[in-house]
């Protein structure tokens, strides 16, 4: 299952980036994490259904001084709103 998160929030500068890496190599999703230009974070991650779900929950957070998601966009890779040309991955990045 793959899948493309937009997430809105309190989501830069706060190590949520780092956060959304560590909950992947967890439940051994591979794609990406970056930062956008408009404050939001975009996700790509692929793994099978129950790991999706789980990795889902975990960076759906708010932590005190830390991230605060306010709002994620999700879409799968059947949607229409799925991005084209996404590159595979072999493991977790972030990127800049």
């Amino acid at each position: 299952m793959k899948i493309f998160l937009i997430v809105h929030g309190f989501v830069q500068g706060v190590g949520y980036r780092h956060h959304v890496k560590r909950a992947a190599q967890k439940y051994g999703i591979v794609g990406m994490v970056r930062n956008m230009e408009d404050g939001s974070v975009h996700v790509l991650a692929e793994g099978s259904e129950e790991s999706i779900g789980r990795f889902e929950k975990e960076i759906n957070v708010s932590m005190g001084n830390g991230p605060s998601v306010h709002h994620v966009e999700r879409y799968t890779e059947h949607d229409r709103e799925f991005p084209k040309g996404l590159k595979d991955y072999r493991e977790f990045v972030v990127e800049r």
